[in-house]
C-alpha cells in the first residue's frame, strides 16, 4: 500500500510546497545509488560505466561491436571507444576481427573481465542490500516490476534523447 504525501509546507515566502515530482525522485534515486555503487567499484578499479559494459559483454553471445555498445548505452560512438580503450589496456576486454568482416571489431570480454565482473557483482549486491533494506517482503519484486514495466513505456525514445554519461 503506497504511503501517504507528507502535508504541504509553508516555505519562508509564504508559498506552499508540495510533494516532490516523481521525476525528481527517480533522478534523485539514480543519483545516489550511482554514488554507493561507484564507491563499492572504486577498489575494484572498474567505473560505472565500465560495469555496465561488461556486464553487458556477459549477455547473449558475449561478443558486440563498439557501435552496438554505444547505440545501447545511448552515447556517442566517440564516448563509448574512450570507454573501451580503457577496459582494453587494464585487459578486461579485447577486440577482434568479426567474422566474415575486414572492418567490424568485436569487443569480447577476456578471461580477467569475467573475474573483475564477479567481483563487481558481489560489490552490486551488497549495494542493493542496503539500499533495499528497508523494504518488506515482496516490495522489491513489485518496485522491480513497476520500473521494468516504466522501462518498457520508453521504448520509443530515439537514442539521441537519452542521456550521455
Amino acid at each position: 500500500m503506497a504511503k501517504k504525501q507528507p502535508p504541504s509546507k509553508n516555505t519562508r515566502s509564504g508559498a506552499t510546497r508540495g510533494p516532490f515530482r516523481t521525476l525528481y525522485l527517480v533522478k534523485q534515486v539514480q543519483y545516489k545509488t550511482f554514488l554507493r555503487l561507484e564507491a563499492a567499484l572504486q577498489p575494484l578499479g572498474v567505473t560505472t560505466t565500465q560495469f555496465r559494459i561488461l556486464t553487458a559483454l556477459s549477455r547473449g553471445d558475449n561478443k558486440r561491436s563498439s557501435a552496438e555498445l554505444s547505440r545501447l548505452f545511448g552515447v556517442k560512438p566517440q564516448t563509448m571507444i574512450k570507454q573501451i580503450v580503457n577496459l582494453e589496456s587494464n585487459g578486461l576486454i579485447e577486440r577482434n576481427l568479426a567474422k566474415g568482416s575486414k572492418r567490424v571489431l568485436e569487443v569480447s570480454m577476456t578471461e580477467a573481465g569475467r573475474g573483475a565482473l564477479r567481483a563487481c557483482d558481489k560489490a552490486a549486491t551488497a549495494v542493493e542490500a542496503s539500499i533495499f533494506a528497508s523494504f518488506g517482503p515482496g516490495e522489491l519484486e513489485t518496485y522491480r516490476a513497476l520500473m521494468e514495466k516504466v522501462l518498457a513505456g520508453l521504448h520509443d525514445i530515439p537514442d539521441d534523447e537519452e542521456e550521455e554519461e
